[in-house]
């Protein structure tokens, strides 16, 4: 199985090609991140390791997305790429949290103890999850939830908790910077069913609002 995977949750965006074999775990073959880009330049970004790879889009057996949270254009705008690419070639769509991809880099990173993930949310909040880091593998001990910033940098002075995310250093100078890896993405998707791209959502704890447009008024002559 051939699989392209992707996250546009953050900056810098990042995308992956992986091989996998029945009953193995998939095996990296080339990642590369894109910072600064706006979203709607990911397409570019899968052409470029695409081509760097030798490979095509008809080589492509299944595709692997994150859901966020993060930047929520973002987030929509790598699902209406897989959306279209679903459409077209008809290959299965796997999908994973953004915030569980970056748990699990820095657990293969090495990193052990306590963790909290944390993301822009705007709004002078953040997205934030704790994870366990152990030998044995990692685990959520504090579910993805809404905090305001001062709340979380209070209580930072008084844990022993490490901090990490796409923009850490905003609000946690101690904090080290990293972001959700496509090809963690792409491992932690495998393990899920595939679905078809408009059943997954953004991950994204408020209720999504918008403004109705006014009826159009009929002008009488």
């Amino acid at each position: 199985m051939k699989i392209l995977a992707w996250d546009g949750s953050a900056d810098p965006r990042s995308v992956a090609l992986l091989e996998q074999r029945a009953g193995e775990e998939p095996t990296l073959l080339a990642e590369t991140e894109a910072p600064g880009e706006r979203s709607a330049a990911l397409l570019q970004v899968v052409e470029r390791i695409l081509s760097k790879a030798g490979w095509c889009p008809a080589d492509v057996t299944a595709l692997a997305v994150g859901l966020g949270p993060g930047s929520y254009t973002g987030i929509r705008a790598a699902l209406a790429l897989a959306q279209g690419w679903h459409l077209a070639r008809g290959v299965p769509v796997h999908a994973a949290g953004s915030v569980e991809a970056i748990a699990a880099r820095a657990w293969a990173a090495g990193w052990r103890g306590h963790t909290r993930v944390v993301v822009d949310a705007q709004r002078r909040e953040l997205y934030v999850a704790g994870f366990a880091l152990e030998d044995a593998g990692w685990r959520e001990v504090e579910p993805l939830r809404l905090e305001p910033v001062e709340a979380l940098q209070q209580r930072a002075d008084r844990s022993d908790w490490r901090w990490t995310g796409p923009e850490v250093t905003r609000w946690f100078p101690e904090g080290r910077v990293l972001g959700p890896s496509a090809a963690w993405v792409a491992r932690l998707a495998l393990r899920t069913e595939p679905r078809s791209p408009e059943a997954w959502e953004p991950i994204y704890l408020r209720p999504v609002q918008f403004v109705k447009t006014a009826p159009t008024r009929e002008i009488t002559r």
